[in-house]
């Protein structure tokens, strides 16, 4: 199975958390720091990451890194799901679309896909969602793969529409928007009201406005 690098502690604690049997060669540069790292910022497995790690040189400035298998592809999202599954159109930097990952999966979302030849399970990606990748399904997946109600965010759609339950909610890059075939399929166009002279919100706060404001 495809592997990847959990470089921090909070993305091997987020791995640990919700993927144990995901998470490989768990490596810590000083026992008492990361001990005490555990105790402090989560106590929930500390025994389980101090039993599972051994003493090795680690890169990352935390002092904690392992190594994660990759999940087998949910698609569940994709055809059955209660709660907004989050649709990135062809973004291009990796930290946002962790930083997308990272609310969805706090927001109880059913998913993060993404659109475009950016691998969502990239490092940096990773690192941008603190591991919260073990935590909900994330995909790369084609327009025609959606299925269920595509609800667009773009600054001209409709402030006062809400999101639907189980929508696909789909978001486009910061410097592009959403793309003209994803627009065409939309069934609601909808966006945040914001004080005149704001144009923009960073991606992640976009969609944590959205997925908070309309949860059920």
């Amino acid at each position: 199975m495809p592997t990847v690098p959990l470089e921090g502690f909070h993305v091997v604690k987020h791995a640990l958390r919700f993927a144990p049997q995901l998470v490989h060669d768990i490596r810590v540069q000083d026992l008492d720091r990361t001990r005490a790292l555990a105790a402090r910022l989560a106590p929930d497995i500390a025994q389980e990451l101090l039993a599972r790690a051994v003493l090795a040189d680690v890169g990352h400035h935390t002092g904690v890194e392992a190594t994660g298998t990759l999940p087998p592809p949910d698609l569940t999202p994709l055809t059955r799901r209660s709660a907004p599954l989050v649709l990135v159109d062809s973004p291009r930097s990796p930290g946002n679309v962790g930083a997308v990952i990272r609310v969805a999966a706090a927001a109880g979302a059913a998913g993060v896909a993404t659109i475009g030849p950016l691998d969502p399970w990239h490092p940096s990606v990773l690192r941008g969602s603190a591991g919260l990748h073990y935590a909900l399904p994330v995909l790369r997946v084609e327009a025609a793969d959606l299925i269920g109600p595509v609800v667009v965010l773009d600054a001209g759609g409709d402030p006062a529409a809400t999101l639907p339950p189980g929508a696909v909610l789909v978001v486009g890059s910061e410097r592009d928007g959403v793309g003209p075939a994803l627009r065409a399929r939309a069934d609601l166009v909808l966006a945040l009201p914001m004080r005149t002279g704001v144009s923009s919100l960073n991606l992640a706060t976009a969609v944590a406005a959205i997925l908070y404001r309309d949860r059920a």
